[in-house]
């Protein structure tokens, strides 16, 4: 085999992997059925779930900063040469809370009650101390469950999507995916994905039967290639129907059969995409076409708005911005990427109201956790709890829900040389949690639809707190 033929084969065995997750897109509505202990088929209304994960552990201590003059003065002391001067802050409904003077159009969402903030969350498996910890440090062993690896990037980027510790060698089900698991059966029309990645590979939309559909931010579905007959260049009309033949065929061998079926699959749903598109509306909110997550949320806009045409009644989005491991160069690094980021949450939530559909979609952020509280010379360290946004018309918006981290410059004690500022501080301004993550999702899930039972089922921490649902969305 020469030079040329070899990155052909690798492009097949890619185009063949991708395609692979499609494959079973005929017997999804049964599989989710079958896993689902409620009936979603039922389901009349439209709603879409929007995830944007922050990648790097975003610092929400400065992004969102309290504005009352004793609060405001503990934080400067704490944050010292980090703090964002009080005059430059942006302050919010009630004066309690402010926002970084890069956020200015999420202020103005926030004072519009279109999107809310949510206090306090994190990877955490059931109410904790930092007792408990300094017990785990010591000993190995904990009364309670202790999410591991606590500052590492990759293992809170995977629990944070997962809810649960993955075990070498298990499966990921992520739990946006179980819940595709589940309301692929409320959509009309089966043939299309009800889940898109616009950021590549994620656990948060891994199921147990449904995989995301991948596209690239910015650019409609392109022809699969070499399955379209055009006349240019001459060998592609032939190269069409060989395909046409080789995928036609009757495999005995299960692999083989299930490689065809995948690839013709994916092939027959890309083509249903690139028509259904074409005939979106012209949306006119503008984006900034030289920013990543501007072209990621302009294209789930755009399959948001044909989700009605198409039967789609339920939704799933992945969207992705890094940059946010701030260990140097703190301010402007993160001014830089909280300045993207409210661009384009921005012009997305106005799209939406273009498209007369907000009251129908909820944006939310995550990060793998929160920055330290103190300084690292220019930069911060990794910590732990963190703040987060809900966006949308059914958000009960322009508030901060749940409990803020409680901190104090009145040191609390020390652990290994590092202070203690509060109740809840494990070192250097690192908080434990005050609420989960699967308290977190499960909100978003209960509006989404998702009942009884299955809630449990996808969130199996969740029995471990008292309060279900963190009360961010509005009454049904």
């Amino acid at each position: 085999m020469d030079g040329c033929e070899k990155p052909a084969r690798r492009q097949f065995l890619r185009q063949l992997g991708a395609a692979s997750a499609l494959g079973f897109a005929g017997q999804m509505p049964l599989m989710s059925r079958a896993l689902a202990a409620e009936n979603y088929t039922g389901i009349t209304d439209h709603k879409s779930l929007v995830c944007v994960f922050l990648s790097g552990g975003m610092d929400t201590h400065n992004a969102f900063v309290p504005y009352a003059t004793g609060a405001y003065n503990e934080y400067a002391a704490l944050r010292q040469g980090l703090a964002i001067p009080r005059a430059s802050l942006l302050p919010g409904i009630g004066n309690a809370i402010s926002f970084h003077p890069a956020l200015a159009p999420l202020r103005t969402l926030f004072n519009e009650r279109r999107l809310g903030l949510v206090a306090n969350v994190g990877n955490l498996f059931e109410p904790m101390t930092p007792a408990d910890l300094f017990s785990y440090y010591e000993t190995g062993t904990s009364s309670v469950a202790i999410p591991h690896e606590l500052y590492s990037h990759s293992h809170q980027s995977e629990l944070i999507q997962l809810n649960a510790i993955r075990l070498p060698g298990a499966s990921a089900k992520g739990w946006g995916g179980l819940m595709s698991d589940r309301l692929i059966a409320a959509n009309v029309n089966q043939s299309f994905p009800l889940s898109y990645t616009l950021a590549g590979n994620n656990f948060w939309q891994t199921g147990q039967s449904t995989r995301p559909f991948s596209i690239q931010a910015g650019q409609d579905i392109p022809q699969f290639e070499h399955f379209n007959s055009d006349t240019w260049p001459p060998s592609e009309a032939s190269r069409s129907a060989a395909w046409a033949a080789l995928l036609g065929r009757a495999y005995a061998h299960p692999l083989e059969a299930q490689a065809a079926a995948a690839m013709q699959g994916t092939r027959q749903r890309s083509d249903l995409l690139r028509s259904a598109l074409a005939a979106a509306p012209t949306l006119n909110t503008p984006f900034n076409p030289d920013s990543w997550l501007d072209n990621q949320l302009r294209t789930v806009a755009r399959l948001i708005s044909i989700r009605q045409q198409v039967g789609m009644r339920r939704q799933f989005f992945f969207v992705e911005i890094g940059g946010w491991d701030t260990h140097g160069n703190h301010l402007q690094q993160h001014g830089e990427r909280l300045a993207e980021l409210a661009s384009g949450l921005f012009s997305f939530q106005r799209t939406l109201q273009e498209l007369g559909v907000e009251e129908t979609v909820t944006t939310f952020t995550f990060s793998e956790f929160n920055r330290t509280l103190t300084i690292n010379g220019d930069g911060t360290d990794h910590a732990w709890a963190g703040d987060q946004m809900v966006m949308g018309g059914a958000v009960d918006g322009g508030k901060v829900h749940g409990t803020p981290m409680a901190y104090s410059t009145q040191g609390t004690g020390e652990h290994w040389g590092d202070t203690l500022f509060g109740p809840n501080d494990t070192g250097a301004g690192r908080f434990v949690p005050t609420y989960s993550m699967d308290q977190y999702g499960a909100t978003l899930a209960k509006w989404m639809g998702i009942k009884g039972t299955d809630v449990d089922a996808i969130f199996p921490n969740l029995q471990n707190f008292s309060l279900k649902d963190l009360g961010f969305m509005k009454p049904a």
